[in-house]
């Protein structure tokens, strides 16, 4: 839902998928309006289309996703920012961001000390959680960067000729596997309390990196976001 309606048409609609996400950049200026969709494609495509429909007749903001994401390639650290070239599924045609916001992102991040990336983001409808499928998915589709929702957003970005700006914290390499993160969902990408702690605790040590690596990323998230958001307008 959104955080809160804007007192103006807004200049940049960013879509993020969770409540962490959303407190990261929750220094949001008013123009621009912040939608949590929920965790998978299925509630960003209705967040997008609740979002953009609502929009007056002659708003024609950026539509911009946030968030943390699962490395693909080998070469990208946690904390590591990936600015979307394009989002894709593993099959089918990536849909384009905006490359002269891309390119005004990506030298106000790198001015800020970020270390950049530009490249794919690949939308799964799960949480790719083992190493060897990062690198296997990595080398079918030269992604570099794993997400639940972009694809979805963009889909209705482009829908309605909205520019589209990516951008992707990695929270976890391509070296070490998860917990299997998808126990803890329901079929509506729904948190499972019990199911997501039954799954780690069944694996301290990777959950105690996996949470580590989370805490950092969100970090980096909160700080790309004060310095797009103060930036790009």
């Amino acid at each position: 839902m959104p955080k809160q309606a804007p007192s103006q048409p807004p200049a940049m609609l960013l879509f993020v998928a969770t409540p962490g996400e959303q407190r990261a950049v929750q220094g949001a200026s008013g123009a621009v309006q912040v939608v949590c969709t929920g965790v998978g494609p299925a509630n960003a495509a209705r967040a997008a289309r609740r979002a953009l429909t609502a929009l007056p007749p002659d708003c024609r903001p950026l539509v911009a996703v946030f968030g943390i994401g699962g490395a693909l390639s080998p070469s990208l650290a946690v904390g590591d920012a990936v600015l979307g070239v394009h989002t894709r599924l593993v099959e089918g045609d990536p849909l384009p961001g905006c490359p002269a916001t891309l390119a005004r992102a990506a030298d106000r991040l790198t001015a800020a000390g970020f270390t950049v990336h530009q490249g794919d983001h690949l939308t799964t409808p799960y949480v790719v959680c083992q190493a060897a499928e990062k690198r296997r998915l990595h080398a079918q589709t030269t992604a570099l960067v794993v997400d639940m929702e972009s694809h979805a957003i963009a889909r209705a970005a482009q829908r309605s000729e909205l520019p589209l700006l990516l951008l992707r914290i990695i929270s976890d390499d391509s070296h070490q596997d998860l917990p299997n993160l998808n126990a803890g969902l329901d079929p509506n990408y729904a948190l499972r309390p019990l199911g997501m702690t039954a799954t780690l605790l069944s694996h301290p040590l990777a959950a105690a990196r996996f949470l580590r690596h989370l805490r950092h990323a969100l970090m980096k998230l909160r700080q790309a976001a004060d310095v797009c958001l103060t930036d790009l307008f």
